[in-house]
C-alpha cells in the first residue's frame, strides 16, 4: 500500500504539491479561449495562487528546484491576472446596487459600469495574449524542474527521519503566528493593510492545510471556516479597493463636465445652452451615493469581523490548529 502524502519524505511531498497545483492551472487554461467559460480566469488563477503558496511556504525544502528567474516570471504571469478580475469584481458588486439607487442616480452608475467593462475588456484582451505566449513555456519549465530532486540521505541518522508532515507542522505555526500578530493591530474598519495582510495569511493557512485535510482527522471543519475568514476579510478587501477607485472617479465625472461647459461658453453657445448643459443629468450624485454604500459595505462587513473573530474569538480556531500541527508532529 502506498504511502500517506504526509509520511512521505518531504522533497517528494512538496514537489507531488507543487504538480498538483501547476496541473489545476495547465487544466483551467485551454478553457481561457472560450468567452462562456465564466469561471476560467478565477479556476487559472487559483491554480497560479495555490501553486506560488506552496513554493513560498516549502521554499527552504525546494531550494534551487526553481530558479529565481523563473520564479519571477511566475510572479509577474500571476499579477498579469489581477487586474481584469479586479474590474469584474467591482462591476458584480456595482451591479447588484442599481436597484437601491433612486432613479436620478442611476446615470452615474451606468457610466462608471462603462468605464470598469472597458478596463476589464482591454484587460482581458491583453491577458489573453500574454498568457498564450508565455505560460505553456513557463509550464514546461516549472514541471521540468518540479519532477526530479536529489536527496542526500545518511543511513546512520540519529532519531526519525523528517516527512512532509513533520516538516509542514512547523510551517503551520509559522503562519499561524503570522495570522495572530496581524489580527492584533486590526482595531477598526480603517485598518486596511493589516485587514489585508490577516486576509493572505488565513489564504496561505488554507492553502497549506486543504490539500492535506484528507489525511487529517478534524481538519475539513478548520479549512472550513479559514474560508470563511478569508471570504470576510476579501470583502472587505474589496471594499477597501472600490472607495479610492469611486473617489477618482468623480474627480473625472466633474472635470468632464466642466471641459464641456468651458466648450460650450468658448463656441458662443446661447446662454440657455449653457444652462440647459448645466442642469443636464450629471454622474457626480450617483457616484456620492455608491460611495456611501460602499462605505456602508465596509462598516458592516468590519461589524461581524469583529463580532465573530476578534478581540480573542479566534483563539479557539488557533488552538485547534496547533493542536493539529502537534498532531502532524506524531509518530
Amino acid at each position: 500500500m502506498m504511502d500517506s502524502l504526509l509520511a512521505r519524505p518531504p522533497e517528494e511531498g512538496t514537489r507531488r504539491l507543487a504538480l498538483s497545483f501547476l496541473d489545476q492551472a495547465a487544466a483551467a487554461f485551454p478553457r481561457l479561449a472560450d468567452p462562456a467559460d465564466s469561471e476560467a480566469l478565477h479556476d487559472f488563477r487559483v491554480g497560479l495562487r495555490r501553486l506560488r503558496s506552496c513554493l513560498r511556504a516549502y521554499r527552504e525544502v525546494l531550494a534551487g528546484s526553481v530558479p529565481t528567474k523563473l520564479a519571477r516570471r511566475l510572479r509577474r504571469l500571476a499579477a498579469a491576472t489581477g487586474p481584469g478580475r479586479d474590474a469584474e469584481v467591482q462591476i458584480d458588486w456595482l451591479r447588484s446596487r442599481g436597484k437601491h439607487l433612486s432613479p436620478g442616480h442611476r446615470a452615474g452608475l451606468s457610466w462608471q459600469l462603462g468605464r470598469l467593462g472597458e478596463r476589464m475588456s482591454a484587460a482581458y484582451a491583453e491577458l489573453t495574449g500574454h498568457l498564450g505566449a508565455r505560460f505553456p513555456d513557463l509550464e514546461k519549465e516549472l514541471r521540468h524542474h518540479l519532477s526530479v530532486y536529489q536527496a542526500e540521505v545518511h543511513l546512520d541518522a540519529d532519531g526519525p527521519r523528517s516527512t512532509l508532515g513533520t516538516v509542514t507542522a512547523a510551517i503551520l505555526r509559522q503562519q499561524l503566528d503570522e495570522l495572530a500578530g496581524h489580527f492584533t493591530h486590526v482595531h477598526s474598519a480603517s485598518d486596511e493593510n493589516e485587514a489585508h495582510r490577516s486576509r493572505i495569511s488565513a489564504k496561505r493557512l488554507r492553502y497549506l492545510l486543504e490539500p492535506l485535510a484528507a489525511e487529517l482527522p478534524g481538519a475539513p471543519p478548520l479549512v472550513k471556516r479559514l474560508k470563511s475568514l478569508q471570504d470576510l476579510l476579501g470583502e472587505l478587501h474589496d471594499a477597501h479597493v472600490l472607495e479610492p477607485e469611486l473617489a477618482a472617479a468623480v474627480e473625472t465625472a466633474a472635470a468632464e463636465r466642466a471641459r464641456h461647459l468651458f466648450a460650450l461658453a468658448l463656441a458662443n453657445q446661447p446662454d440657455e445652452a449653457r444652462r440647459r448643459a448645466a442642469r443636464r443629468r450629471t454622474q457626480e450624485p450617483g457616484l456620492l451615493a455608491l460611495a456611501r454604500q460602499n462605505r456602508q459595505r465596509r462598516d458592516e462587513l468590519f461589524a461581524e469581523i469583529e463580532a465573530d473573530w476578534l478581540a480573542g474569538k479566534a483563539d479557539e480556531l488557533f488552538h485547534q490548529i496547533e493542536a493539529l500541527a502537534a498532531a502532524m508532529d506524531g509518530p
